[in-house]
């Protein structure tokens, strides 16, 4: 699917990004099962041209809850800050492919809260969503394990 920026920005502000929102505990949120359906969500949502988001709160054992985004987007900025999709960034009339990111927040990620990356791109999203799952795995499993180092 490909998109032009002006064309993201409507949807998103005229709320048309179909949404789902699950809670899951750290060790749930890092099985197949659960990554499969995330996954299977939003390439439903691209395959009938929809923008998605798949959100997960995420309990930990200890502290805050993490929060975690299937999202999809131009570039890799999260949907929550698509303001920042401006024409130093991105020609406004251009129609760009439209990708899967993986977003994480939580104060103990980073210095800036916040992790993304891109989890398939426009050819990536027509392949096998068990390698899609297993990227997503091994991308939660670091992570999360951060957090609790972190919070140690």
């Amino acid at each position: 699917m490909k998109m032009s920026v002006a064309d993201y920005l409507s949807q998103l502000t005229s709320d048309q990004v179909v949404t789902e929102e699950v809670e899951k505990t750290a060790a749930q949120a890092q099985q197949k099962t659960v990554l499969t359906t995330a996954i299977k969500f939003m390439i439903e949502q691209l395959d009938t041209g929809h923008l998605g988001q798949y959100k997960m709160t995420i309990k930990m054992k200890k502290g805050d809850p993490v929060n975690f985004q299937l999202e999809t987007n131009l570039i890799n900025v999260p949907m929550a800050e698509a303001e920042r999709l401006d024409s130093k960034l991105l020609d406004s009339e251009l129609e760009y492919p439209v990708n899967l990111y993986l977003v994480m927040e939580s104060e103990d990620i980073n210095k800036s809260g916040l992790r993304i990356d891109e989890l398939a791109n426009e050819t990536d999203q027509g392949g096998k969503v068990t390698e899609l799952v297993t990227k997503a795995q091994e991308w939660m499993a670091e992570h999360l394990a951060d957090i609790v180092e972190a919070r140690a």
